[in-house]
């Protein structure tokens, strides 16, 4: 959708202002001037007041909406004279072209005015991502390169700390069974010493025995000694049983036998001091990659930027483009092509919001209020640029008060399809409606402000 032409009557004259298709530069009015006229040519979109006529071509169509003061309010197709006012009213009944496209007038002029306020509001992730754009860019994929390779660096090693600190735990568990194995065959040799001589005692004391309390006194003997020799065997279980153990813990760590086991373990101490100066080391060169990555980066995390490369590779072109830089990924910006790169980034976000904003997909108006007036000279030629070719996709209105704007546009306007209108303050008529749904009324009662 693009507004042709906007007429009011105000009092007993008329003020008409004539918009190109593309770009139209208004030129010469103040802050007021340009809040009224911003307010009033959105306001004449939506459910508007007697008196407001307007011209738009929208859907292929060219239409005029007629608000005659004290008649019906009615929308006529310009080709084809059909009135079409049914499809165009909103649910009470009133004119309105905004409503079929889901906005109301205080929504389509949030979004279809741009004022110097809205080309410093950006999220978090778009300051990410033109922060790192503007950064030259084969330093910067060499540093997060850097960085990931430190990092699995140290992690490797960190795991080799990790599984040697398992190996301590298996090591301990190997030290501890071996040790109850040692225990288990002193015992053994304990328990085969008192068997013996206690065996040896009861053969010695058969024969005398025999002889003196006669044959039921063996009986006693054999069992003392059947007695010694069952101690010995299940002593002997128990030697068998703790080899077992010590055996299983060697075979889970991989080592064939517990004198293999000490040599691995003497080597491995050998090698700890190096392994833990490796590690130290590995972290200090992580941490020094980390430290660059910021002086590049700053605190954008590295990991969020890798996962957007291919964006940030894209806006990183796309600014030095139309910067015209030579070397477009190679070089980072300096602050006056950075500022102009940020701006140039919000204003075409903004371009591109307008121009889908219907729920069609259908493009508005974008109304640009005076947003340059704090900006270097080529910051606005820059910006400027943007909107002579955004301009030929979609209607643009800029309207200020700098003399440089206005001349610049009078230059291009030899060449470029635009238009340049200068009214007088005192044309402007006094009907601007300031206040949209779900504003307070003024505090005098009006709902229109002086433009």
């Amino acid at each position: 959708m693009h507004v042709e032409r906007l007429v009011i009557e105000a009092g007993s004259g008329t003020f008409s202002l004539n918009l190109h298709p593309c770009l139209t530069v208004i030129a010469g009015v103040g802050p007021l001037e340009r809040e009224g006229l911003v307010n009033e040519i959105v306001a004449s979109l939506g459910p508007c007041d007697d008196g407001v006529h307007l011209e738009v071509a929208t859907g292929g169509r060219r239409l005029t909406v007629f608000r005659p003061r004290g008649g019906h309010h009615c929308v006529v197709d310009v080709d084809t004279a059909e009135v079409l006012t049914e499809r165009y009213l909103d649910g009470q009944g009133r004119v309105d072209l905004l409503a079929g496209s889901g906005l109301t007038v205080r929504a389509a002029r949030r979004q279809m005015r741009l004022g110097a306020e809205d080309l410093q509001v950006r999220s978090t992730t778009e300051d990410w991502l033109l922060g790192l754009a503007r950064v030259d860019q084969h330093r910067l994929w060499d540093v997060a390169e850097k960085v990931a390779l430190r990092e699995w660096r140290h992690q490797e090693l960190a795991e080799a700390a990790e599984a040697e600190q398992h190996d301590t735990a298996a090591a301990e568990e190997i030290e501890r069974r071996h040790a109850a194995f040692e225990q288990a065959e002193i015992r053994l040799e304990r328990v085969r010493t008192v068997a013996f001589l206690v065996a040896a005692a009861a053969t010695v004391a058969v024969v005398p025995g025999a002889a003196v309390w006669g044959l039921d006194a063996l009986l006693p003997l054999v069992v003392v000694a059947l007695a010694a020799t069952a101690i010995s065997i299940r002593q002997l279980t128990k030697l068998q049983q703790a080899r077992r153990r010590e055996t299983e813990a060697l075979e889970a760590a991989g080592i064939d036998s517990y004198v293999s086991f000490q040599i691995g373990r003497a080597n491995s101490l050998a090698a700890d001091d190096q392994r833990r100066r490796e590690l130290e080391q590995a972290a200090e060169f992580h941490q020094s990659a980390l430290t660059e990555w910021e002086v590049l980066a700053g605190a954008v995390p590295i990991d969020w930027a890798v996962e957007h490369q291919a964006e940030i590779r894209a806006a990183a072109a796309e600014l030095r483009a139309s910067l015209e830089v030579r070397n477009p990924m190679a070089t980072t910006l300096d602050p006056e092509e950075g500022l102009a790169a940020d701006l140039g980034h919000a204003l075409q976000h903004r371009l591109d919001a307008v121009r889908r904003l219907g729920l069609d997909g259908e493009s508005f108006p974008l109304l640009v209020d005076e947003p340059f007036d704090t900006l270097g000279a080529e910051t606005v030629d820059h910006l400027l640029q943007l909107l002579v070719t955004a301009s030929a996709d979609q209607q643009v209105v800029l309207l200020t008060d700098d003399p440089d704007v206005a001349a610049w546009a009078h230059t291009e306007a030899r060449s470029v399809p635009m238009a340049v209108v200068e009214p007088a303050a005192s044309s402007i008529p006094n009907t601007v409606n300031d206040t949209f749904e779900g504003d307070e009324p003024r505090p005098d009662g009006s709902r229109h402000v002086a433009a």
